[in-house]
C-alpha cells in the first residue's frame, strides 16, 4: 500500500512540475519610430538610503539627468534602435532599488515606455512590472552619464 501511495504522490509531483509555468521573457513593444525623445535620470550607486527607491522616487530624488530632445537626428539613434529590440524582461516577484531611469516619450510628448533599473543593471522595472531586465541598455544609459555622473 505504500509503495502504491508513494507511485502516486510522485506521478503527481511530476504532473504538477511539467505544467508549473516559467516566466516568459517580455519584450520591450515599441516601435523605434515611435521614440521622439529619451530622457535618462540617475540617482548615484554608491549613495546609501533608508529605503529601496521605487521608480516614482527615482523621479523624484535623481541627481542626474540626460535629455535627447530628436533622438532619431542624434548619433545615439542606430544604438537606442538595438537596444530597444534587445531589452527583455523576465518577471519576477523581487523588488529593487532603482537607480538609472531610461524613460521613451513619443512625438506627441506623452511617456510611451519606461525601463527602471536597480543598482548595477541587473533588474528593475519595465512598464510598471519588476524583473531581470535583459539587453546592454543599461550599460548605454551608464556610457551616456560618464563624465556627468561620476
Amino acid at each position: 500500500m505504500s509503495k502504491a501511495c508513494a507511485s502516486i504522490a510522485l506521478v503527481f509531483v511530476i504532473t504538477v512540475l511539467s505544467t508549473a509555468q516559467i516566466p516568459t521573457a517580455k519584450q520591450l513593444d515599441i516601435a523605434p519610430e515611435q521614440v521622439q525623445r529619451v530622457e535618462i535620470l540617475y540617482f548615484p550607486e554608491h549613495v546609501l538610503v533608508r529605503a529601496a527607491l521605487t521608480p516614482e522616487r527615482l523621479e523624484q530624488l535623481y541627481e542626474f539627468k540626460v535629455e535627447i530632445r530628436d533622438v532619431a537626428a542624434s548619433q545615439q539613434w542606430n544604438r537606442l534602435v538595438t537596444h530597444l529590440r534587445q531589452t527583455r524582461l523576465t518577471p519576477t516577484e523581487r523588488s529593487y532599488d532603482h537607480r538609472t531611469a531610461v524613460l521613451l516619450f513619443g512625438k506627441d510628448g506623452r511617456r510611451i515606455a519606461s525601463v527602471y533599473f536597480g543598482q548595477f543593471g541587473k533588474g528593475g522595472t519595465m512598464n510598471g512590472e519588476s524583473g531581470t531586465i535583459d539587453g546592454q541598455m543599461y550599460g548605454w544609459a551608464k556610457d551616456l552619464l560618464k563624465g556627468i555622473a561620476e
